[in-house]
């Protein structure tokens, strides 16, 4: 049996009060162009869908072929809905559903329309995956906007007087018309004071007017604009919903847990490549995936030539012993990327929900090209582990910036967002730090809960791995594929939340994952599971620094004309000596400045 399944980008508007009188309210045209702007997440298709007060528009990423039955916007009686994501449960509710509906299609969209249809809203609580959609129930004249648990697809929405519109992006959304193309000042002060990791406002967004969907969360709009925010799941509380295992049992759960998640994202005869670092985690999960088919998978490496040494790639000796030690089980695909960064490197990257202040993405976006050129749609992403597990731990600067182990105490705290910050601002916006400081720390002491150690990896998940997904569904969907990231299964955050954090942790090692590692023993080599925490590799940073610093030499009258980097930048007469943990901020702001002004789509009349 064959199962259809589809990664999108969705669009859309409703319209409070009385939908007959005259306004300025997004019309079919201002969707069409909301979902014209999402064309690179859905090339397979588009459709368009309305009725007096509500429009509906997506985009369709077709995973495997695609019949008219599955066709987006989709209706079922009187609900329709516009979806993107993967329900990975979606056959087993299927069957269940099956009782009491005839379905027509193969995809987990149909699951998805008739769960609700069934249990209400209470379907959310049966759905595995991630997911973004919107469901349009004509009866109660309703739109209900639903975000998946840890939010890995990401949805944004403005609302004006008597309207509401909503989309994947938040450059699509500026493509309606109706939204204001302006910084929100004070949420891009706190961006570049506690860097993009750190941000504890999880609706917020650098564009004013614009709000994020928050994860775990349902958002009701009633026909007179009433609206309502339920939140449907959160991290398990510590100590109450404790259950203790021992260490033996701890690695045999979660080794069940991550296969289960591994087979789940394997689903039907879906195409998969895995990325192949060479560390514990992408080892660990193509080395489940590897078990029932041939893998490709790809390693990021820097090089001016498409066979790259080992000298300066530490990641690549270890993706070849893994291939090796699995050898038949996978096809091993080295991604080369190259030191020097342009211009159009900057704009490739560039994101009007974040301002990119790691020069590494432009890699991370060669690693989904490198995908997309091998014919491929999905891709199975190792990020998650190191949030969920203790696995920075092992980080130096973890260490120093942000908790001691053998000493957990929360003074140790008081450097964490000061060691995040971006060297180079203005005085005008330093002048802010101590709030914006004094914010994060307060929502750690004051809202999570935990001993030190687990509540600053709770800090992590609510703020970091937020980022982190947000940038991987950005860079992976710009190629037009879909990331799917097995240790963000819910199940298996939540079991990690559920053990005494400190099983994670050898603290006198100072090792994380040590669950993990225990789980992964005799699947792979010793070499491997002993090998120290590595983050992505980073490019030759000597190199970076001399092509930052020509484009900050190059557009030095551009920054400096530009009021919004003018006013938070101290912008270097000479850039040589200056490091790129300044130019690459610097120039990010100033292109996504660019892009924010910019309109990708001629406005139209609605």
């Amino acid at each position: 049996m064959t199962v259809v399944f589809s990664g999108c980008g969705i669009a859309g508007a409703m319209h409070f009060g009385d939908t007959r009188t005259p306004g300025n309210r997004p019309a079919a045209a201002a969707v069409t162009r909301m979902s014209a702007a999402l064309a690179h997440r859905g090339p397979s298709g588009d459709g368009l869908w309305q009725e007096p007060g509500v429009v509906l528009g997506h985009r369709r990423l077709a995973v495997t072929g695609v019949g008219a039955a599955g066709d987006q916007p989709m209706t079922r009686d009187h609900l329709t809905i516009v979806y993107n994501g993967e329900t990975y449960n979606a056959p087993a509710l299927r069957a269940e559903l099956s009782a009491y509906f005839t379905f027509t299609s193969r995809t987990d969209t149909e699951v998805v329309l008739r769960a609700w249809q069934h249990w209400g809203a209470e379907a959310v609580h049966r759905l595995e995956g991630m997911f973004a959609f919107a469901l349009w129930d004509a009866r109660s004249r309703q739109l209900s906007l639903v975000r998946d648990r840890i939010g890995i697809k990401p949805l944004y929405y403005h609302r004006g007087k008597d309207f509401l519109v909503f989309a994947s992006e938040i450059e699509a959304l500026l493509a309606s018309g109706h939204v204001p193309r302006r910084p929100d000042h004070e949420i891009l002060a706190r961006h570049l004071l506690c860097s993009s990791t750190l941000q504890i406002d999880q609706s917020a967004t650098l564009v004013e007017q614009v709000r994020a969907l928050p994860p775990a969360t349902i958002l009701a709009l009633s026909p007179d604009g009433r609206q309502a925010e339920h939140v449907y799941w959160r991290l398990p509380d510590a100590p109450a919903e404790r259950r203790p295992v021992s260490a033996a049992e701890g690695a045999r759960e979660l080794a069940g847990l991550l296969g289960d998640s591994v087979d789940s994202m394997l689903m039907g005869d879906v195409p998969v490549a895995a990325f192949l670092s060479g560390g514990l985690d992408s080892s660990a999960i193509t080395a489940l995936a590897s078990r029932t088919r041939t893998l490709p998978c790809v390693t990021t490496a820097y090089g001016d030539g498409t066979d790259p040494s080992d000298e300066g790639n530490e990641d690549l000796p270890y993706s070849r012993k893994v291939a090796r030690h699995l050898a038949g089980r996978v096809r091993h695909h080295v991604s080369v990327q190259p030191n020097a960064l342009g211009l159009k490197d900057l704009d490739a990257v560039c994101d009007l929900a974040a301002v990119g202040d790691d020069p590494r993405h432009v890699a991370i976006l060669g690693n989904y090209r490198a995908v997309r050129d091998l014919g491929l749609r999905v891709v199975l992403n190792g990020q998650g582990a190191d949030e969920i597990m203790g696995g920075y731990v092992a980080r130096p600067g973890f260490i120093r910036h942000i908790l001691d182990v053998r000493r957990p105490d929360p003074s140790t705290l008081r450097s964490l967002p000061a060691s995040r910050q971006v060297p180079g601002l203005s005085s005008r916006l330093l002048a802010l730090q101590p709030q914006a400081h004094a914010d994060v720390l307060s929502y750690y002491r004051d809202v999570l809960t935990g001993p030190p150690l687990e509540r600053v990896h709770r800090l992590l998940v609510h703020t970091q791995l937020s980022r982190v997904v947000q940038f991987e569904d950005f860079l992976a969907m710009r190629m037009s594929v879909e990331a799917r990231f097995p240790f963000l299964d819910h199940r298996l955050v939540a079991w990690s939340f559920q053990q005494p954090f400190g099983t994670h942790v050898n603290a006198s090692a100072r090792r994380g994952k040590v669950l993990l590692t225990a789980a992964m023993r005799g699947t792979l080599p010793a070499e491997l599971l002993d090998r120290p925490k590595a983050v992505f590799p980073f490019p030759d940073m000597r190199t970076v620094q001399a092509s930052l610093a020509a484009l900050v030499t190059e557009h030095h009258a551009e920054l400096h004309d530009d009021p919004l980097v003018s006013s938070l930048f101290a912008i270097p007469a000479d850039p040589a000596p200056v490091g790129p943990r300044t130019l690459w901020p610097l120039l990010a702001l100033w292109r996504w400045h660019h892009k924010l002004r910019t309109p990708a789509h001629a406005p139209a009349s609605v």
